[in-house]
């Protein structure tokens, strides 16, 4: 099965509605409590990416996904350009194959070509041990606020504590700073 994989990074003007359609099919399928917000073409739960990571089968089914845009966020009271990564997904028949790795590994090498400190992300508690094997650290003890858009569109402020982790990119971990984060917008 993995030998038919397709990787590719596509800039987010480049895709095609048929491609959203099927980036929301595996979103709705790896997110089965946010289904709602993944229907038709919408294959974004907050802010657009600016660049996506997927791994296609032969047919041109997507099974595997990250997003990632440029951002500037508040770390303490200093602002920090990131690589705000999200929406990464695997295909439930797949998880567990060692997909996810390759996913996050080519989500580093984008980050990198896009030339940002950090990636940032948003995850799971139970997620965080996924993602310091592959060289994220977990911001102990974070606060975060953002913006939470509804899938109706309306916004509202959220803060919360944990999941939150940075990866050193461009810059070592040293250098990030210390403090709350504010994301100032939506998450990708």
């Amino acid at each position: 099965m993995t030998d038919d994989i397709r990787w590719e990074v596509v800039e987010e003007s480049a895709l095609t509605l048929a491609d959203h359609e099927a980036i929301t099919a595996l979103l709705a399928q790896a997110f089965p409590d946010w289904s709602h917000w993944f229907l038709g073409s919408r294959s974004w739960s907050g802010m657009q990416p600016e660049r996506r990571v997927l791994a296609r089968d032969a047919d041109g089914v997507v099974l595997a996904h990250v997003g990632v845009r440029r951002m500037f966020i508040s770390v303490g009271s200093e602002d920090v350009l990131v690589g705000d990564t999200g929406l990464v997904a695997v295909s439930p028949r797949l998880q567990g194959a060692g997909m996810g790795r390759d996913l996050l590994e080519r989500a580093r090498s984008v980050l990198e070509g896009l030339d940002v400190p950090f990636g940032f992300l948003g995850a799971g508690e139970d997620r965080v041990p996924f993602y310091a094997n592959l060289g994220w650290h977990h911001l102990d003890e974070v606060v975060t606020d953002y913006t939470a858009f509804t899938a109706e569109g309306a916004g509202m402020p959220m803060t919360e504590q944990g999941g939150w982790m940075v990866l050193p990119v461009a810059s070592p971990l040293e250098d990030w700073p210390a403090g709350p984060v504010r994301l100032n917008a939506q998450q990708v």
